[in-house]
């Protein structure tokens, strides 16, 4: 089983960073599969929309900009994907936001007008939020439900046609407690853990 995890943040001390290797570091003792982690930052993404992909989406058969492509297709080989982003302004990072716009793409990862497969579908993910406030903050706030119904209900279910999809939450991120951080990354071994079993069925 592959497991691809993606993140995005420019720091690479931060902990964004920490929990991605985590996540790489519990699939490939879990499994002794290939984990592979893009660090978009390091990478050179280019999360800004582009004449070339708005040429696309209007018409699928048109080219798919090159510089999405590694992308897709590292997606297409895995099994289990993670998204990995701070929480800024109630959404994902601009970096991440770009991803999804340019890479989980019409004539990619859906196709509303004809019946092709969804090449994301049967896969499991993951999105791993990172947020100052606390989990049940963004409960209580409706912020939680309006990532769920975004994220989840709309883009992976509705559009993509992934069934097997969590957001994790990793919170209190601005606290400086080196214990705290510990736990945290406790926390998302397990959590990995229990995702690829899930992914194994």
């Amino acid at each position: 089983m592959r497991t691809l995890v993606i993140f995005s943040n420019p720091d690479p001390t931060s902990l964004t960073a920490s929990v991605a290797r985590t996540w790489a570091q519990a699939a490939s003792e879990a499994d002794g599969d290939e984990a592979s982690v893009i660090d978009l930052s390091e990478a050179g993404f280019n999360p800004a929309y582009t004449l070339e992909d708005r040429r696309h989406y209007n018409d699928p058969s048109a080219p798919m900009p090159q510089d999405v492509v590694p992308y897709q297709e590292a997606l297409d080989k895995a099994d289990v994907i993670v998204f990995i982003s701070p929480i800024y302004w109630y959404t994902m990072t601009a970096m991440m936001k770009g991803f999804f716009d340019r890479v989980i793409c019409r004539g990619f990862a859906y196709h509303p007008e004809d019946s092709t497969p969804y090449r994301l579908a049967g896969k499991t993910a993951r999105f791993v939020a990172l947020t100052g406030a606390a989990e049940e903050w963004y409960a209580e706030g409706g912020v939680g439900e309006a990532l769920e119904l975004q994220i989840v209900r709309n883009t992976f279910n509705k559009y993509c046609g992934v069934d097997d999809v969590e957001i994790e939450y990793v919170d209190h991120t601005g606290e400086d407690d080196p214990a705290l951080r510990a736990s945290q990354l406790d926390e998302t071994r397990r959590r990995a853990l229990a995702a690829l079993a899930s992914a194994r069925g």
